[in-house]
Parts: C-alpha cells; structure tokens; sequence
C-alpha cells in the first residue's frame, strides 16, 4: 500500500523511502483516509488511534513496517462495527465509546489501530483499520475464520454490559478482499472484474464452446481443466489472465460466469456480436491536452501518455478488443490527468523535486496537525470556561485547518504516486503503439468444451 522510486543519494540511507514502502504507505493512507472521511465523522471529533496518531496515521504504519523490513504482503486489515437505527438507538458518543474499548481488547496490546465512526448513514457505525504488522515484535497479523467469532462475542458482550441491541443470529456472508473493496470505491475494476467482461467479449462474438475457448486463448488467456495426470478433471476448474502469476476459479467469477453457466450463455445469446472491450460502463469526460508550452521532463511524458490512452477511449472501435494492459490503464486515465495537472502546476518536472516538495509538505502537515490539535485542546477550554466566543473563533480555525490538512494530504498522496509510476509512464509513453485485435468469428460445426480443453 505504499510507493516510491529510488533516489540515488538517499535510498541507502532512508529505507522508508523505498518503492515498497511508498506503495505501502499509499495504499494505507487510502484505506485510513475512507475510513476517517472527515465528512462521515464530524470533523473527526469521533476518530481514536490506538498506538498510533490517527492523523499521521499511515505513515506511523509505515514506520513499523519498515523497521521490521516488512513492506509487502497483506497491509492492513478493515474492520466494521454496526449500530441498531431507529428509537433508543445509540449515540455517536457511545458507538465510538465501544469501537475504541472493542479495538483496545482485540488489538491494543500489539497492533497500531484507527477507530472512526461515521455518522452519515441511518445508523452509527465504526470502521477499524488495523496495521497487519506488531510494533510490537514484527509478528504480521493472521486473520482466521476464529476471529470473526471473538469479535463478535466481545462486541456483543460490551454492547450489552451498555445496554444496547444485540443480534442473536446475523447472517454471515463472505468479505471483499481490500482490492475490490477499493477498486468498486474508486468505480475501478478488479482484475476479476476485467476476466468477466473478456469472457462477454469471447460469449458475443462465439458460435460454440470451442470457438470460445479458442478466441480466449487468442486475448491471451489459458485454462486449467484437469489435475497433473491430465486425466482426472478438476472440481474448480480455472482460468488465467495474461501475464497473471496464478489461476482464478470460474466459480469464483459469479454467477454467470461459471462454465455450465457460460456454455447456456453461448447457446441462448442474442447480442449482437459488435461489442467492443473498453471499459464500456465507465463514460469519460472530454478532455484536451494542455499546451506544451512551458512543459519540460516529466510534463512531457505524461501528457503524451495520456494522450495515447486518451485515443482509446474518444474514438469508438466496434469489434476491435483492446488488450487487458490497455484496458487496466485506461481505467486510470483519470488519475493520470490528475497528476498531469498537478506536475505542471507544481513546477515539478523529474523525480528529485517531487522530492523536494513531498519532503516540504510533509513539514507542513506535520505543523498544521500540530495546530489542529492546540485549537481542539482550546476550544476545550472554552467550552468548560463558558466562553462562547472563544469557542466559535476555535471552531471556525479548526474548519480551515482541516480543509488545509485535506489539501495537503491530496498532494502527498499525488506525489507519491508519481513518484512511483514515472518510470513506468516513461516506458509506456515511448513505447510502440499497440495495436487492438480484431477477433472475427471462426465457423465451428462441432466441438465442446470437454474435448477442447487439452
């Protein structure tokens, strides 16, 4: 969850600094800043850290991290708590109360934690996020199925010590993992999401089975159907993006996507077979690319990528399939005329100064959450003296800090991705024009699945 492109005066001695660690720390800061929207917690009055400053609170998890050198693998956990609506309910106050009580006794004695309670929908509820790595010993958090009940019989149990509802038999239903719960947060695909409409793609423009099976291996796609011996079929047969390191399960794709269900799809469709693969539930908003006029470095490169992917998406191809890599950077192209924008109207034109400027607004967040926190301390004060005056000025100060601690944590966040991905826009943006494949349907009068599958 957190990124960064070597420096080569200051990798060796700043490790935090690595690519792992800004990938980690962004990634992080994305989950904790959902979770501590200041606009679902009253402006933050109802967020806690445990172990940790809940406004800094990612880089504090990165720091552990990186001094047990343990920035890949899971980062973080997500947590919900969920409070009964209607008469009687709880307060705000309380639901936090619990939250916090409830983090404190899972987690507190070894794990940094953020509790934020939202306050936007019909009901009060409290999101946990959770740093996958002790501070502790280094130990790395291992979620099992066993938690989910000692969570809820210590949330249970405080609840009704407090007096609130307690559901005797909740449903339980099965998790997103972090990437989708981002990715459908974002209006992004998941790499599941990307297979789903490649298999639409191959359903339109397919006769039979085997005309499918052919045309997915044409976009690059394998299948694993048997066990080792080649013989014995598989009971979760799978299938394999281009370029992906493992096999997803068909039945791990959705109801329609598993292959009983694929192969009715293909006899009984009628779509037309005229349908392209680019992102077609997304609409794009009209864009033209700023003058090169003052634009040097990396200005450059990414205007000119996202011009190259700004094509793919303003001039309609029909039938033409746009590779999966294409199509995973088109979902980006948002962001990448986000950072666009950004490099120029920060000046910043190569890696060393985005930098420099990352280092000068970490000094400034650093100074405002300070302040924030002096004006909360203040308007304490004033409340417990009475002193109405003295608390609208702190309450009007603390609205304009915390705006300019957004803003800030927005740029940060835009320099660390750019950090990150330059190199690999420089690549890309220099890189040969790919061209999209024209799948064109292949008469089959005979063939299944289950003899094409070797």
């Amino acid at each position: 969850m957190i990124k960064y492109i070597e420096n080569p005066d200051k990798t060796k001695e700043r490790p935090e600094l690595s690519r792992e660690a800004i990938r980690a720390r962004t990634a992080v800061g994305d989950v904790i800043a959902y979770a501590t929207n200041e606009d679902k917690t009253e402006q933050m009055m109802y967020v806690t850290g445990i172990n940790c400053n809940p406004d800094t609170a990612a880089d504090d998890f990165a720091v552990v991290k990186g001094r047990w050198h343990k920035e890949g693998g899971r980062l973080a956990y997500h947590g919900y708590q969920a409070f009964k609506e209607g008469e009687g309910a709880i307060t705000a106050e309380q639901a936090h109360d619990i939250g916090v009580k409830l983090a404190e006794e899972l987690w507190g004695d070894r794990y940094q934690v953020v509790v934020a309670t939202h306050l936007n929908t019909g009901h009060y509820h409290n999101h946990f996020v959770i740093n996958s790595v002790s501070w502790v010993d280094g130990k790395k958090y291992v979620r099992t199925k066993a938690d989910y009940w000692t969570m809820r019989k210590a949330s249970d149990r405080l609840c009704r010590n407090a007096g609130f509802h307690v559901i005797d038999k909740p449903s339980i239903t099965k998790g997103k993992s972090y990437e989708e719960w981002k990715a459908e947060r974002e209006g992004r695909y998941t790499i599941r999401g990307r297979i789903r409409e490649d298999i639409d793609y191959a359903v339109m423009t397919s006769m039979t089975e085997a005309q499918f099976i052919r045309t997915m291996k044409e976009m690059g796609y394998s299948f694993k159907f048997y066990e080792e011996d080649g013989k014995t079929e598989l009971k979760h047969p799978g299938i394999k993006p281009p370029d992906a390191k493992s096999y997803f399960r068909f039945k791990g794709l959705g109801s329609d996507y598993d292959l009983e269900t694929i192969k009715l799809r293909i006899k009984c469709k009628f779509a037309p077979i005229d349908t392209s693969v680019l992102d077609r539930k997304r609409s794009y908003k009209e864009w033209e690319a700023p003058s090169v006029d003052g634009m040097t470095g990396l200005q450059l490169v990414y205007r000119r990528y996202c011009i190259r992917l700004y094509s793919y998406v303003s001039k309609p191809r029909g039938r033409e399939y746009i590779p999966m890599a294409i199509r995973e950077d088109i979902a980006k192209l948002d962001d990448y005329i986000e950072q666009l924008n950004f490099l120029y109207g920060s000046g910043i034109n190569d890696k060393a100064t985005a930098d420099k400027v990352l280092e000068g607004y970490r000094a400034d967040l650093n100074r405002l959450v300070w302040k924030r926190k002096d004006l909360y301390a203040r308007k304490k004060w004033s409340v417990d003296h009475h002193r109405g005056d003295v608390t609208e000025a702190c309450k009007s100060e603390i609205a304009e800090t915390s705006r300019m601690i957004r803003e800030l944590k927005r740029k940060i966040k835009l320099c660390d991705r750019i950090v990150v991905s330059s190199d690999e826009i420089m690549k890309k943006a220099y890189a040969p024009d790919i061209k999209p494949v024209d799948i064109k349907p292949v008469s089959i009068d005979k063939g299944n699945m289950r003899n094409y599958r070797r």
